[in-house]
């Protein structure tokens, strides 16, 4: 019920709108209508004590019965003088009541027939339900309270962003909310959107480590996995805080590690290392024998080592396709996992060549650890033509339809086709 308050109200105020313009309308009608009365009974009035005092003074002798006759006559002359005006006026007022019943009925019509055609608009009216069902939730989340998994359920994650958007257009300097809007990006695979959000987040509060966190891995993410100037100076903000915050060390050993700087990578991965197996007390975990292989290949210049397994890419791409290819354009050949995290396991980026195009996908192209190729045995292959060179899908990117593969340890060959225009 408290949803439709608001459409209640508005529909009540239109129909008491409505009501007094038609009242307005009608009064001046209905005043002429009671004056027209009025006059006409004055008259009959005026007539009937003039005869009764005419009558009187036959009666005393005063008045003759010749002169009374004339005197009567003229009275009854003046009074049907009148009638004629009288009469037109009442003529008049029956059609004003005509009118005025169709004026009843007629101004609500062509309010609502002005309104449909003039002012409604059904994009307006949407988005006023969907601030009306999300805006509560989006409320209750800029407020640090946690929803219910039914209130999370109901909703859908477009309508959410924008809500969002149009709080912090209203509150801008609210960095929780510019925090879950660039969550919610992320979400929806909108890397390019998730980091302006995250720094206006980490502009507003630049010690809140899960914003710097959540700024520096989207940074790492756009970027291969590679450390740059922006991200390196993220993560040392957290690290100089919170020396052995081991999401920072995990972030800024590997990006380190990615970026080709072994000596930045072997100051943070043997630490890393630390203070996993304090927390853990694990010294044979998995997490830990990843780490140790990183160490390794960082000491001996970051060659890589011999990768099992692995899919080796063909992409084509259709015939009908190729005069849209744009000039500088960008080709992405990568592996997501079938059910598991969004952004990709392994990733080749380089200029569009020529046609047909192969790629090797490993482990050696993770962006962490746990999420290399080999970890996920159900996977699906795609390729990409971006113009703008952005890993996130864009409208006009040419695409191949994705292509479900079961790994078997082994180095399998698929074969995508780019057969598709980006809606």
């Amino acid at each position: 019920m408290s949803a439709n308050l608001p459409v209640l109200i508005f529909l009540s105020s239109a129909l008491a709108l409505t009501a007094l313009m038609t009242l307005l309308i009608l009064w001046p009608v209905m005043r002429s209508r009671e004056s027209e009365h009025s006059l006409l009974e004055l008259n009959v009035q005026v007539f009937r004590e003039r005869l009764a005092e005419l009558e009187a003074d036959q009666a005393a002798g005063r008045v003759d019965d010749t002169t009374f006759r004339a005197l009567k006559t003229e009275l009854e002359r003046q009074l049907l003088s009148l009638q004629p005006e009288g009469g037109a006026k009442v003529r008049e007022s029956r059609l004003g009541r005509k009118g005025a019943l169709g004026v009843m009925l007629l101004v609500p019509v062509l309010a609502v027939a002005g309104y449909l055609a003039l002012a409604w608009q059904p994009a307006v009216w949407t988005w006023w339900q969907v601030q009306l069902k999300t805006g509560p939730l989006v409320d209750k989340l800029f407020a640090g309270e946690n929803p219910t998994k039914e209130e999370l359920t109901s909703q859908n994650l477009p309508d959410m962003v924008r809500v969002m958007q149009a709080r912090l257009q209203k509150h801008p300097e609210d960095a929780d909310g510019w925090f879950m809007l660039g969550m919610s990006y992320l979400q929806a695979q909108m890397a390019d959107q998730a980091l302006e959000a995250f720094d206006h987040a980490w502009k507003l509060a630049p010690d809140r480590d899960d914003i710097t966190l959540a700024y520096a891995q989207s940074l790492l993410f756009t970027r291969q996995g590679r450390l740059d100037d922006q991200s390196r100076m993220l993560l040392s903000g957290v690290l100089e805080r919170h020396p052995q915050h081991e999401g920072a060390l995990l972030l800024m050993g590997m990006g380190a590690y990615r970026a080709g700087d072994m000596a930045t990578a072997l100051q943070y991965l043997p630490v890393l290392k630390q203070v996993h197996i304090a927390r853990t007390g694990e010294t044979q975990s998995e997490a830990i024998t990843e780490v140790d292989k990183l160490i390794a290949l960082a000491k001996t210049g970051g060659e890589k080592a011999a990768v099992s397994g692995g899919i080796k890419v063909t992409v084509k791409i259709a015939d009908n396709l190729r005069a849209k290819v744009p000039s500088g354009a960008t080709l992405f050949i990568f592996a997501r996992a079938l059910n598991g995290p969004p952004m990709p396991l392994a990733v080749v980026r380089q200029p569009v060549g020529n046609f047909p195009v192969e790629a090797l996908l490993n482990d050696s192209q993770a962006m962490m650890p746990d999420l290399s190729l080999s970890k996920f045995p159900s996977v699906v292959v795609s390729a990409r033509i971006s113009a703008s060179g952005n890993p996130v899908g864009e409208k006009g990117d040419l695409e191949a339809i994705a292509v479900p593969l079961t790994q078997n340890g082994k180095l399998q060959t698929i074969e995508v086709l780019i057969n598709q225009e980006r809606p």
